[in-house]
């Protein structure tokens, strides 16, 4: 087999544990990132809260601190939860705009993700010419040939049950597109 050195995917791909897992492989991972959509009822959003890296805390627009509390695992990843102390949220002036009117807990949370480094690393590269450049490529070779599969090789629906019947009918649907690739550049 041919060693993997570089993958490039959508951003559907771009979860932190596709990061850490790839960088642990050393292979190269370039990825159109997600939009992230900070779904807080609160005036202050996450961009609002500082992160002291040394101290591994957010701070908040008050100044005070947020700390790691607990890990949280949930279908999307593994988290670490940042809380607030409830006495200093409790006597804030700027509770109103921190804290939602349906949030119980009475302090503020923040989530990172538990591989927030792996994916830091990879995403810091987004304007280098060859991160730009893989995407570019494989916006032309995967989402072209998906397109001409689904097009021409009734990809769109498998007509036969089963993970290998499934299987199956890629395969032979990228047979007969490398097929036709070679008869073009033949001619």
């Amino acid at each position: 087999m041919i060693p993997l050195q570089a993958a490039a995917a959508d951003s559907a791909y771009d979860f932190p544990l596709a990061h850490r897992v790839l960088e642990k492989h050393g292979i190269d991972f370039f990825v159109r990132p997600q939009s992230n959509h900070d779904h807080t009822q609160a005036e202050f959003k996450r961009e609002a809260f500082f992160y002291c890296k040394g101290e591994d805390t957010y701070l908040c627009p008050n100044g005070k601190r947020l700390r790691a509390k607990r890990l949280y695992r949930s279908a999307s990843g593994l988290f670490w939860e940042y809380w607030a102390d409830r006495k200093d949220c409790t006597s804030c002036p700027m509770r109103e705009k921190c804290l939602s009117e349906t949030d119980r807990q009475g302090a503020r949370k923040l989530m990172d993700s538990y591989f927030k480094p792996a994916v830091q690393r990879h995403l810091s590269r987004r304007e280098k010419p060859e991160y730009q450049e893989a995407l570019k490529q494989r916006q032309v070779w995967s989402e072209g040939t998906f397109a001409a599969q689904k097009r021409s090789h009734n990809l769109t629906h498998v007509l036969r049950r089963g993970l290998e019947a499934a299987e199956d009918h890629c395969l032979l649907s990228a047979t007969a597109l490398n097929l036709k690739r070679m008869i073009w550049a033949m001619k």
